[in-house]
């Protein structure tokens, strides 16, 4: 039978959580609104801003828009971004409905909360609101509202100006560079403010004259250490009784276990994976003397992030975003199609136990950089195996997912600190492989508070190729936690689970493993919505309500056996 874990809570402390109104969030979710038109729309931003030290996106694209390889492919680079997570990472509802829970967790805690979450998802906004001496801060009157005198810069995102302006400082790419301490050479101003890129001896003309920057060649614009300012994150943890403890915790930490693995070294860096490369040399701008350019990788910035690409798609309006459906079409298709190169799953090994009992191997290998699933802790994998008889009828599933993007037989419980543990072996069908992080606050038990977190319970997202999780100076960052640390079948590249099903009669069966991947975990979710007062969380609630995009599928693979 299936094996829950479970820590150990004194009876006090259950009962004062079931008078606070903790409990489970295995059960069937409360009815979410049908639509979100009560909620106003967001103004949308003007892409063509400027301030001293960061241009809007629209003002690059005079030149690097309208731009073909030399298939005669459109690779447009605004056009490109506009569709992407980067582009949209202020206007991502899920992320502002996460800071609005955190905030109101830990009021008095706003500011640096604020700070933290704007320096990554409005960097521009930040950087310039700092620099002049003005507040950061997200809500109320900050960058959120349409009146705030940085809202442009804010609503941009991730833009052009912002990754292209980061300095090659002897910290980036260290501990002292990660959690968003980039830096932006502020001391310059007009045509003295330097745009680096890829390419040698840049023409500074068309640069100077149309956006007052002057280009510069810096070899640190196509290495991975320039993406881990923000995707190496450490969090401060404030204890449950709300002190601030001092400490971290590392939020995600994509850029160490890329570190540690066997992509460091190789042409395998954040851009050569996540940026595809066009075809041939051609030129990238439409305008002034300038040559041919090659390599050129693409401005796509492809993730893992179709649930969220669709419900800005579906919600543009409500939202504020620039990119129209055509081009999240695109970029949905195209995460897709990366996501479906992450990972491959194998049937490996079956045989019969005793006449009556098949067993088989479930083998998954990590294809990317990272761990599998990477990133924030809402993330998680599964697997998903059937095995059906000759007549077609189920006989065995373990991780089906039902309508509510609950998987089937997943327990997770803050009360009783239950949550689907790591499993070498699976016997019965309440079991399911989930590929997953499980937050652990200051008193030891499950949160699901960001701010709370301390360690993680149970980290058994698979590792890269090459990281070895024995490895003696390997950073606590990216160690694997729970039964994964013991499984000697989870190693560096890989995980295998061996599945056992007893009693079967003699027959024709096959046998179906699927890995699939979900954004927004079903517990992630339901714990969120249950702050559902807070506008921002019920807009969520409601955006998550209308999609019927939970879940992508990454990897499958089948196979027929007969029992005699």
């Amino acid at each position: 039978m299936k094996t829950v874990f479970t820590l150990t809570l004194g009876i006090i402390f259950l009962l004062f959580l079931n008078a606070c109104g903790g409990g489970s969030i295995s059960d069937t979710p409360s009815t979410l609104p049908d639509d979100n038109t009560t909620f106003p729309d967001v103004v949308l931003h003007d892409p063509s801003f400027t301030t001293t030290h960061f241009s809007g996106s629209q003002n690059c694209a005079q030149c690097h828009d309208g731009i073909k390889d030399a298939n005669g492919t459109d690779v447009s680079l605004v056009k490109a971004w506009q569709g992407t997570m980067m582009a949209n990472a202020a206007t991502d509802p899920f992320w502002k409905a996460k800071v609005a829970t955190e905030v109101k967790e830990h009021p008095e805690f706003k500011e640096v909360i604020e700070a933290k979450c704007s320096r990554c998802h409005t960097p521009m906004a930040n950087v310039e609101a700092t620099y002049n001496g003005d507040t950061v801060s997200l809500s109320g009157d900050g960058f959120f509202n349409d009146q705030n005198y940085y809202y442009d810069a804010a609503m941009q995102g991730v833009s052009c100006t912002l990754c292209h302006q980061i300095e090659n400082t002897p910290q980036l790419g260290t501990t002292e560079g990660f959690s968003g301490k980039f830096v932006i050479d502020t001391n310059n101003t007009g045509i003295e403010r330097k745009i680096y890129g890829p390419f040698i001896d840049p023409n500074p003309n068309p640069m100077q004259n149309s956006v007052q920057f002057t280009p510069e060649y810096s070899p640190h614009i196509n290495e991975s250490k320039l993406c881990a300012s923000c995707h190496n994150l450490e969090t401060p943890v404030i204890s449950t009784d709300g002190q601030d403890t001092g400490l971290t915790f590392p939020e995600q930490a994509a850029y160490t276990e890329w570190e540690y693995s066997d992509f460091n070294g190789t042409e395998y860096s954040c851009q050569y994976c996540h940026m595809p490369q066009a075809e041939g040399s051609f030129k990238i701008s439409t305008k002034g003397n300038v040559g041919e350019r090659f390599p050129f990788y693409q401005h796509k910035f492809l993730g893992a992030n179709t649930y969220m690409l669709e419900i800005l798609k579906n919600n543009r309006q409500k939202l504020g975003v620039l990119a129209d459906e055509a081009r999240f079409n695109e970029s949905i298709t195209d995460t897709r199609e990366f996501l479906k190169a992450a990972a491959v799953v194998d049937i490996k090994n079956t045989r019969f136990l005793n006449g009556t009992t098949l067993s088989f191997d479930v083998n998954v290998t990590n294809k990317s950089g990272h761990k599998f699933p990477t990133g924030f802790p809402s993330r998680r994998a599964w697997l998903h195996v059937t095995v059906k008889n000759s007549a077609d009828q189920i006989v065995f599933e373990s991780g089906a997912m039902n309508d509510n993007g609950q998987i089937n037989g997943v327990v997770y419980n803050i009360t009783t600190n239950e949550y689907e543990p790591h499993y070498d072996k699976i016997t019965d069908p309440s079991q399911v492989q989930v590929y997953e992080t499980i937050l652990q606050d200051t008193d030891d038990n499950m949160t699901y508070i960001l701010l709370h977190a301390l360690h993680y319970l149970k980290d058994n997202r698979i590792l890269p190729k090459g990281l070895d999780k024995k490895e003696v100076n390997l950073p606590e960052t990216i160690n694997p936690h729970g039964y994964a640390e013991t499984d000697d079948d989870f190693i560096g590249g890989s995980d295998t689970v061996r599945y056992e099903i007893k009693d079967l009669p003699a027959g024709t069966y096959t046998v179906t493993a699927t890995l699939h991947y979900q954004t927004l975990s079903f517990g992630f979710a339901q714990d969120l919505y249950k702050n559902a007062e807070l506008p921002e969380v019920a807009l969520m609630k409601a955006l998550d309500a209308s999609t019927t995009n939970r879940y992508e599928t990454i990897s499958t693979d089948s196979i027929s056996i007969k029992i005699p």
